[in-house]
């Protein structure tokens, strides 16, 4: 076996085989499928990209909940609600079911997405074998259905068009920042490649001689 040879899975059929070096006007077809594999040299170039946007949106996460994304004004009395701020009040109130439901789908699972992406973008090939790798993507897959940030994106929009004709609704300053993290966040999932988690892990820097 070619130790050159990389191993890729056919994203049709998903059969795994073993593609030598090609050159440059060279491509690889699946052996069951015969569909065309993607270079992995693509694939790394994807996930950087994937993990610029998921470090762009884990940045931008404390300010998108954190801020006030609404200020509502009523008779002369306004008020400005942020994400979190909606959640504490859900469970001061006593609905505890949504309360914590808003709270994982909305801010915890979402934030666990983009850490096990950012990890898997910029760290896989230190990560143990591709079998391992392969489940932690799965975890994140999962976990990512459970994630509602664009769901939320839309509640708050809908509610902004609700009550604009009862009360003045107008956006606060972490409307932007939660729109760029929503954004952000579906940019990483949709540059993400799989295929570079089946990359052999780097080896081990020697240690240095001591005197």
């Amino acid at each position: 076996m070619d130790a050159a040879s990389e191993l890729h899975a056919c994203h049709c059929c998903g059969l795994p085989q073993r593609i030598p070096p090609l050159g440059a006007a060279e491509g690889a077809r699946c052996a069951r499928c015969d569909s065309p594999l993607p270079e992995r040299r693509r694939a790394r170039e994807r996930n950087r990209w994937a993990a610029a946007a998921a470090l762009s949106a884990l940045l931008l996460y404390p300010l998108g909940v954190g801020l006030p994304v609404l200020e509502i004004e009523r008779f002369g009395h306004r008020r400005a609600s942020s994400i979190l701020g909606g959640i504490e009040a859900l469970l001061a109130d006593g609905q505890l079911l949504v309360g914590g439901v808003v709270l994982l789908c909305s801010v915890l699972l979402p934030l666990l997405k983009l850490g096990g992406l950012l990890v898997l973008c910029r760290f896989a090939e230190r990560l143990p074998p591709a079998g391992a790798r392969a489940r932690l993507w799965r975890a994140i897959e999962f976990v990512g259905r459970w994630g509602m940030l664009d769901v939320l994106l839309v509640a708050l929009l809908v509610a902004t068009l609700k009550l604009g004709d009862l009360v003045d609704v107008n956006a606060g300053e972490g409307l932007i920042a939660f729109l760029g993290m929503v954004l952000a966040s579906l940019l990483a999932s949709a540059l993400f490649d799989p295929h570079a988690l089946w990359d052999p892990p780097k080896p081990s820097a020697p240690a240095r001689p001591q005197p």
